[in-house]
């Protein structure tokens, strides 16, 4: 059976998802990665561990993971070493995909799978709200994500299923219901 696999990188917290085809449902968490102690080396090969003992699991066929910041984005604590981080964790997941055979290896930008998950907001909403609302999207779909990173993890597993074509359960078993958040 093969799985995909979304990744929401970050150094202190990634969120991850995981939803093997013909599955119930999908399995999700969180890895921490490092500190601001950890050289980038070890957080990249300590992501390379995690993704090692999922696939010792399951037969990984596809990746989504957070495309990084650009850096005229740097807003709040993100600064340069930030971005540099990102651009390993994001450049070690497209490598993991090679090594793993997957036939899908995607970057997928925040606003992208946003957009498809909980749709379109108005310009300039809050991050904690995006998060807030991914979070409420995930109760909706019948998942309890314990923070923010696993819900932004299933929001890109949602993305990558749509962008395969997919079903998957739980959007198959879905209700009709209102947008979340400001319309646009």
């Amino acid at each position: 059976m093969t799985a995909i696999l979304a990744l929401d990188l970050s150094k202190r917290s990634t969120g991850w998802a995981l939803w093997e085809r013909d599955s119930d449902s999908a399995r999700f968490g969180t890895w921490v990665l490092g500190s601001e102690f950890t050289s980038r080396g070890a957080t990249y090969k300590k992501l390379r561990r995690q993704v090692a003992d999922l696939s010792s699991l399951v037969t990984i066929s596809h990746i989504f993971f957070e495309e990084p910041l650009r850096q005229d984005q740097l807003q709040g604590h993100t600064n340069i070493e930030s971005l540099r981080v990102l651009t390993g964790l994001a450049a070690t997941a497209e490598c993991l995909g090679e090594e793993l055979g997957c036939r899908t290896v995607m970057p997928v930008s925040n606003k992208t799978w946003r957009a498809l998950f909980i749709g379109r907001q108005k310009r300039g909403t809050g991050r904690e709200t995006l998060k807030d609302l991914a979070k409420e999207r995930c109760r909706q779909l019948g998942m309890k994500p314990k923070n923010d990173d696993e819900a932004d993890a299933i929001g890109l597993l949602d993305y990558g299923c749509e962008a395969l074509g997919i079903t998957p359960p739980w959007r198959a078993n879905e209700v009709l219901r209102p947008p979340l958040g400001a319309p646009v």
